[in-house]
């Protein structure tokens, strides 16, 4: 997964059960999600699981006597937020002693729920990541049992306009830097019939753009019956009425086959958009970092991917002051930036993670990077890609691109093109899940700004 650290509050599910209004707090429930987008889909589905229980959203921690912490640990930043809203919670429980407090998510692992124990005794129960029917079953009192277990179908009455579907779990990788591997476990594929029947009924209920999520998301299948691969999911799940638009993320280079690519080329509803974290520029960070190919390999990679979707946007995520990265070292991701010109860059200043290879590397005075200069270059970088996401969205003023509306954002709708490009404008109906075409009139390097033109999808 992308390691971009995200916050995800509570209620945003939509409600099925009590109204907010008449819900008495002890079936009220808050979640606080920090992490990917596989946490963020984990607490998605959650909520609906709650809520399917007679549980209703609550906007802030005390007025919930339900309160789960989806917790992240891929770096030390995002432990330290969570740590941080557990101080406010242990306030709370002194004066609500009868509320339940759940950390959930990668900060809990086989091997330190002990410590957890002496160090968080606000905390009444930990629950390992994507453990939803576990969560579920720690909500006191619930008024209605479910039909069938949380996971791993997510039930919405009206879902979001685009929904994340967990297709894999664990991670059988070893990068140096990881701690997923550890906190997840080993890669678990769910079947393909599975996936495809989820999506079917999210999408009767009104969904319109699915992501298909994994940790190592083109690894999929290899652990099932036949090995299928992610192309013949791809072609499964496109076929599915009402959909119309699918993504997945995020790859590894080592899995991303010529067959997939041909599949995500030749799918209309695949949106040309290719997720694929390189992590360094140099051949010996990507040895220590345990990657598994060279930066040969991925230009070419790049090279057959732009060469089937000559219009695809290509995002990548990026680690910078790993244990033994020179200045030599960084000065190779630099060149490597500057020769694919992404359209999107995650960049993270290293964070040594408890239990990884590259922890004891960052042991060693000999090979850890100073505080500052990780920040530095993390700067650098930053700055180098706004300047290259702002060349290529220059290329986009004055055309007319198609936009899935997805909400309303300080007064204006806000959706996102095929590239996943952000998109503004002003309307005065209500243009949520409808796709439009915006003529764009300015434009940004995160974002494009425009107005109106054409006919509007209804939806």
């Amino acid at each position: 997964m992308s390691d971009m650290l995200t916050f995800y509050p509570a209620g945003a599910a939509p409600q099925v059960g009590a109204s907010r209004d008449d819900t008495p707090r002890e079936r009220r429930y808050f979640v606080w999600t920090v992490g990917c987008q596989m946490n963020i889909s984990d607490s998605e589905r959650l909520e609906a699981a709650l809520q399917g229980v007679g549980y209703a959203p609550a906007e802030q921690p005390s007025d919930a006597g339900f309160i789960v912490l989806n917790s992240c640990s891929v770096r030390a930043s995002a432990e330290e937020r969570i740590i941080g809203k557990l101080s406010e919670i242990q306030r709370l429980k002194r004066e609500l002693p009868d509320t339940t407090v759940v950390l959930w998510g990668c900060m809990v692992g086989p091997d330190n729920q002990s410590i957890f124990r002496e160090r968080l005794p606000m905390v009444d129960h930990f629950v390992s990541p994507s453990a939803v029917d576990a969560v579920v079953a720690l909500a006191p009192n619930p008024r209605y049992q479910l039909d069938e277990p949380a996971l791993p179908v997510a039930d919405w009455s009206h879902p979001p306009v685009s929904v994340h579907v967990p297709i894999q779990y664990g991670c059988n990788m070893s990068c140096a830097f990881c701690v997923i591997p550890l906190r997840r476990g080993r890669e678990r594929s769910r079947p393909l019939d599975e996936i495809v029947d989820e999506v079917r009924r999210i999408v009767a209920r009104g969904a319109r753009e699915i992501t298909l999520l994994g940790q190592i998301v083109d690894s999929w299948g290899h652990d099932l019956p036949g090995r299928p691969d992610l192309a013949t999911l791809l072609h499964a799940v496109h076929e599915v009425p009402g959909l119309v638009r699918l993504r997945f993320l995020t790859s590894h280079p080592a899995w991303m086959t010529d067959r997939l690519i041909e599949a995500v080329a030749s799918l209309p509803r695949c949106m040309p958009e290719i997720n694929l974290p390189v992590q360094a520029g140099h051949d010996d960070m990507l040895r220590l970092m345990r990657r598994g190919y060279t930066v040969a390999r991925y230009l070419s990679l790049v090279e057959r991917i732009r060469a089937a979707m000559p219009h695809v946007a290509m995002v990548t995520d990026i680690i910078v002051g790993h244990p033994g990265e020179t200045a030599e070292h960084f000065a190779g991701t630099q060149r490597l930036l500057g020769a694919v010109r992404f359209d999107k860059v995650h960049i993270a200043a290293y964070s040594a993670r408890p239990g990884t290879r590259a922890a004891l590397l960052e042991a060693d005075p000999a090979q850890a990077v100073p505080e500052g200069e990780k920040q530095a270059r993390r700067v650098a970088l930053e700055r180098q890609q706004e300047q290259i996401a702002t060349e290529r969205n220059q290329h986009f003023l004055g055309t007319t691109v198609e936009v899935l509306v997805e909400g309303e954002h300080r007064g204006k709708w806000r959706g996102r093109t095929p590239g996943n490009k952000l998109v503004f404008f002003s309307h005065p109906a209500d243009m949520t899940g409808q796709l439009v075409r915006v003529q764009i009139d300015a434009t940004g390097p995160w974002s494009l700004r425009g107005s109106l033109a054409g006919p509007v999808e209804r939806a």
